[in-house]
């Protein structure tokens, strides 16, 4: 794993953590001590581990007047320390979930549930350590063995795959195919950046064009799929797309000559997540009055099809109803629709 690689995973681990709750703050925890002990990041993080001592720094920490929530650690100004501390906090974390549950009930209490103290020790600490870690590197990019010419060439082939992508989907739904589909069904390992940065290439180059709503849907130019094209008919017998899962997936192959059917089927697990992260989610997309009862109303439907076996129909009805909802409230520019998609991308792809 390079450094690039595993600062992506550091980010993606972040990113997973935000989203989590209760049951589901474990792995993405796991996930962040482990990119952080990768071959080519540990000698770093040994050495800031090195400058903190986590013991000290818990006997150190201010138990406020004995009410709920007036406890208090003490972080240091100095920024290496901070940093040293904080690794080793996710790796305690890691290790024993239960303990970072009690420090984050301790020093991080939030009046809810547990899950809000979870929430609110990855903001005040987790997130924060995120982007300082990142900068650390960034200083450090002289002494890394990290090419300016190397990353150019990632960042051309990056550009490349994602059109190849999206020429492949267009031409097997016959639609416009979206940004957001392709990360998800190709390059499920791309982070937010590198996902943004190849789609800002690409359209700067004028490779596609007319993005529009949350999932960035566009259009090829001829230039692009030319590109594509050429790249397609030039590339190795055997290509592999690694797809990731494929539940509800609009790709299918058909033989020369034959004919395809998609069916769509909605799971009771998937739809409870659907429902789970609506009602996690709904308040941070500031919709109106009249939108905000659009939405519930679709949300209410699918809970009602939970009772039984789901009918794919109403399901799929209210799903894209509601679908229709959430990308009006995340769409706009480009930066914002690729930004605040990820959390919504289970609902936007299962009712594509």
């Amino acid at each position: 794993m390079t450094i690039k690689t595993a600062l992506r995973e550091v980010n993606n681990a972040v990113l997973d953590l935000q989203s989590a709750d209760y049951n589901t703050f474990e792995r993405p925890l796991e996930r962040l001590a482990s990119a952080l002990n990768a071959n080519d990041l540990k000698p770093i993080t040994d050495g800031l581990r090195s400058k903190a001592d986590f013991d000290k720094f818990l006997e150190g920490a201010s138990e406020g007047g004995g009410m709920m929530g007036s406890a208090r650690l003490n972080w240091p100004s100095a920024r290496e320390e901070e940093l040293g501390l904080t690794i080793q906090l996710i790796e305690r974390a890691a290790k024993d979930p239960h303990w970072f549950l009690n420090l984050a009930h301790t020093y991080y209490y939030s009046g809810r549930k547990i899950v809000g103290d979870i929430r609110k020790i990855t903001a005040a600490v987790i997130i924060p350590f995120n982007r300082d870690f990142i900068s650390y590197m960034d200083e450090l990019v002289p002494t890394l063995p990290v090419k300016e010419a190397e990353m150019r060439t990632a960042a051309e082939e990056d550009k490349e795959e994602l059109l190849q992508a999206l020429f492949e989907l267009g031409k097997a739904s016959g639609k416009r195919p979206s940004v957001q589909d392709a990360a998800m069904k190709f390059f499920p390992e791309w982070d937010r950046d590198r996902l943004f940065n190849a789609a800002e290439a690409l359209v700067k180059e004028e490779a596609i064009l007319n993005p529009t709503g949350a999932m960035y849907y566009v259009d090829l130019s001829s230039t692009g799929r030319k590109r594509a094209e050429q790249r397609r008919a030039t590339a190795a017998p055997a290509v592999t797309y690694n797809i990731g899962a494929m539940h509800n997936s609009p790709l299918q192959h058909v033989s020369s000559g034959g004919h395809g059917v998609q069916t769509t089927t909605y799971s009771t697990d998937d739809l409870k997540a659907i429902v789970a992260l609506y009602k996690r989610h709904v308040d941070e997309l500031g919709l109106d009055a009249a939108q905000r009862r659009r939405a519930d109303a679709q949300v209410a439907t699918i809970e009602a099809q939970l009772i039984d076996e789901p009918d794919p129909t109403i399901v799929k009805a209210a799903g894209k109803s509601l679908k229709t909802v959430v990308e009006g409230a995340i769409g706009g520019a480009a930066g914002n629709a690729l930004a605040s998609a990820p959390i919504w991308a289970p609902l936007l792809s299962m009712f594509s």
